[in-house]
């Protein structure tokens, strides 16, 4: 596994940025939904779900994916440009993008559904947490992911894609965690919560 040859892969999809969002386009929203039925005008002057309307927000629900790992005494939480994961139980590459070991879960190990939506580019975001302290980090996912790895978990800044990328585009790398976290992360006594959660 570690001597194959790495290779770049653009996404198909890099995210647009979110478009303005006038009182018009709102009210717009509003109408259809209300003409089908979804909200309605109530008299208390606010537009409010119906029946129907609580129904089907209950039946939309993130997929998740939530696992545990450990922290090791070598994280050194340097890299600029990705974090790790891995299930080993120690590490010897990656060395500054390493931040947990003996994890759950790699790639491989990730529900269908899940895997499935991140190769429709949605938006996930990777949440962090170690005996209190917490920190979150917002990625993509892209048409290209091969998901293929099973034994570690890569988040990236940039667009690389091989099979440990799980999240492109990143907002974080292991450098950028807060760093009461990054001190939880070097004790290998540390029990560390990695909550995954694709957003619409």
């Amino acid at each position: 596994m570690f001597g194959v040859k790495r290779v770049q892969e653009a996404p198909e999809t890099v995210p647009e940025p979110s478009p303005t969002i006038t009182p018009e386009m709102i009210q717009t929203a509003f109408e259809v939904l209300k003409s089908r039925g979804i909200i309605h005008y109530s008299s208390g002057g606010a537009y409010v779900p119906t029946e129907a309307g609580w129904k089907l927000l209950k039946e939309i629900k993130p997929l998740r994916e939530e696992f545990f790992a450990r922290g090791n005494s070598h994280v050194e939480a340097t890299n600029q440009r990705m974090l790790v994961i891995t299930k080993n139980a120690d590490f010897k590459k990656d060395v500054g993008a390493m931040i947990a070991v003996g994890s759950e879960k790699a790639c491989t190990d990730l529900r269908y559904e899940f895997r499935n939506a991140l190769k429709e580019a949605k938006r996930v975001e990777i949440t962090i947490e170690a005996e209190g302290v917490e920190d979150k980090i917002v990625a993509y996912g892209s048409p290209a992911l091969k998901l293929a790895n099973n034994e570690e978990i890569m988040i990236r800044k940039d667009a690389f894609i091989d099979g440990r990328t799980l999240a492109i585009l990143a907002d974080k790398a292991a450098n950028e965690l807060k760093q009461e976290l990054i001190e939880k992360l070097r004790n290998p006594n540390t029990t560390v919560k990695i909550t995954l959660e694709i957003k619409p």
